[in-house]
């Protein structure tokens, strides 16, 4: 009888790797689901490598590429963080183009003369500022996070024509435009936010404590954790993140227009939506945000390559917020098909 037990145990010892293959192909598959905008790159810019092949293999239009995608970069990051809070944020756009326009008035016109590197700090700080007041709005007064900031929306468009009307080209130090200017500045710098937001949110408390709140708000409180509290930094850290879009804007765009990173906020939606982003929280990698940041930009790129009209660019922007939401839900079907397979 022993020996049989013994033959049986070597039995099952010889057969457990056949359960593995399943394992191995299951994670495969999830690791397919879960970088999707990695592989919706690929897919893009073959098809328009293939059609324009005079333009898109170029290494300029691939660099150019990236470095026009950083503004509206920030801005996706922003979102992003308030999305894994179950939360948004549809003020960022707006918000950062009244960063740009008051930083530019107080730097050019009311305190000329500050020092370069306080002109760059100010734009990040009066973001924290104002993402500070979106945060209470919602963490500490309970306010619907939805209306609370499309109020903020509508008093920052507002606000920035209140504080001028049209653009500012002049009156800024070198340092100051050089940063979003330069592309040799630029790409470094974002992808050192990108890699430095990626180690909070997975090595820090704070950053696992945004997916727990997200993840389900009664549970996080019953652990210990204070969702007011972690709602107010996160939204106050995307604020930052709006007032970097701001610098970064007023570098890449030479000036501050009144109609800066108008109309931003649901191509932000949608490029932290496409990278993994779960719409409802406490769940998303912030480096597959990144590819949803490369994705729109490569989206841009290919619609100029073919001299698309402006007009129809914007309805096809619009298709694209939509097709972003049937991506999520689709990814999210396939995701739970294949975690419940045996």
């Amino acid at each position: 009888m022993s020996g049989r037990v013994q033959n049986a145990a070597v039995g099952s010892v010889v057969k457990g790797p056949e359960v593995r293959p399943r394992w191995d192909k299951k994670r495969l598959q999830l690791l397919f689901v879960d970088n999707l905008a990695w592989v919706l790159i690929i897919v893009f810019y073959t098809i328009f490598a293939i059609l324009r092949p005079e333009g898109m293999l170029k290494l300029s239009t691939l660099s150019f590429m990236l470095y026009s995608s950083i503004p509206l970069g920030f801005i996706v990051v922003g979102v992003s963080l308030c999305q894994l809070l179950g939360a948004m944020d549809l003020s960022l756009a707006e918000m950062t183009g009244f960063i740009a326009m008051l930083s530019a008035m107080i730097i050019t016109k009311w305190f000329p003369g500050i020092h370069p590197v306080l002109c760059v700090l100010i734009p990040v700080v009066l973001g924290f500022i104002g993402g500070a007041i979106n945060g209470y709005m919602v963490g500490y007064l309970g306010l619907n996070p939805f209306l609370a900031t499309l109020g903020a929306f509508m008093a920052y468009e507002g606000g920035t024509l209140l504080l001028h009307s049209y653009p500012i080209y002049s009156g800024f130090p070198k340092l100051y435009m050089a940063i979003g200017r330069d592309p040799s500045n630029a790409v470094p710098l974002f992808f050192a936010f990108i890699l430095l937001v990626a180690f909070i949110l997975k090595y820090t408390p704070f950053g696992l404590h945004i997916y727990a709140v997200g993840g389900n708000k009664r549970s996080a409180a019953m652990l210990g954790l204070n969702p007011a509290r972690i709602t107010f930094f996160t939204f106050s850290l995307a604020g930052g993140f709006a007032g970097l879009a701001a610098l970064f804007y007023t570098g890449y765009l030479h000036s501050v227009p009144p109609s800066m990173a108008d109309g931003d906020i649901f191509m932000a939606f949608a490029g932290a939506i496409i990278g993994g982003i779960e719409q409802q929280g406490g769940r998303g990698s912030i480096i597959n945000v990144l590819a949803g940041i490369i994705f729109l930009a490569l989206v841009e790129a290919g619609l100029s390559m073919f001299n698309v009209n402006p007009y129809l660019r914007r309805v096809i922007f619009g298709l694209l917020v939509v097709v972003a939401i049937v991506i999520n839900k689709t990814r999210n079907y396939f995701r739970d098909r294949i975690l419940q397979t045996a």
